[in-house]
């Protein structure tokens, strides 16, 4: 049988409202620092461009002539001013585009969403939010923050995908990040003091970690 946690359930004006049974393997589980450290670690490589280029001798624009004879000059010998010595020349060793992508398997992405959920659950920093409505209009969220208490504290708002209104609500709002609750990364909620929920995103969710 599986075991189930239980979240804090808040309506829009900040008073709790009922509480809500969440499966302990997903919100229950034990954290691991190393397994997290591994995630967010592969999440910032990824998003890293790897768009540095330098243009190499063969990609450069110069003569095609030797700069002096090879031979009775007194120099050393050189046989092209697209050379890496010469100002203007190729770049010998300079970085070129490349991908900074990490391998980390999907049971461990899942263990390490777990674990931050269940450690912010456990801290009672994660808060599912009822009936979440703004109209869109900025005042309306920052009024929900202030009465959770929330205001002047990092905190990250999951909601769905089409929740188009709450998301507008939240861009202004300082401190206020809202993520997809089916695309956040780990390293989003590592950072974040507090984690509130949209009820209807919660589904999404677990399918995360389940």
């Amino acid at each position: 049988m599986i075991g189930m946690a239980e979240a804090r359930v808040y309506s829009m004006d900040g008073s709790e409202v009922g509480t809500l049974d969440l499966p302990e393997e997903a919100f229950g589980t034990a954290v691991s620092t190393h397994l997290l450290w591994e995630v967010v670690r592969a999440e910032q490589a990824g998003a890293r461009a790897g768009l540095a280029s330098t243009r190499g001798r063969s990609e450069v624009r110069a003569s095609g002539r030797k700069p002096w004879r090879q031979k009775h000059t007194g120099n050393a010998r050189a046989g092209s001013f697209a050379s890496p010595i010469w100002r203007g020349g190729g770049i010998a060793t300079g970085p070129r585009p490349r991908r900074f992508h990490l391998k980390v398997n999907r049971k461990v992405r899942r263990k390490a969403l777990a674990g931050i959920l269940s450690e912010r659950l456990g801290e009672g920093n994660f808060r599912v939010i009822r009936d979440l409505s703004t109209g869109g209009r900025t005042r309306s969220m920052a009024d929900l923050l202030k009465g959770m208490e929330c205001s002047g504290r990092l905190t990250v708002l999951l909601l769905e995908d089409d929740d188009e209104m709450a998301f507008r609500a939240a861009r202004n709002i300082p401190d206020l990040v809202a993520v997809s609750a089916a695309r956040v990364p780990v390293g989003t909620l590592v950072n974040a003091e507090v984690v509130l929920v949209a009820e209807g995103a919660l589904e999404s969710l677990k399918r995360r970690v389940m």
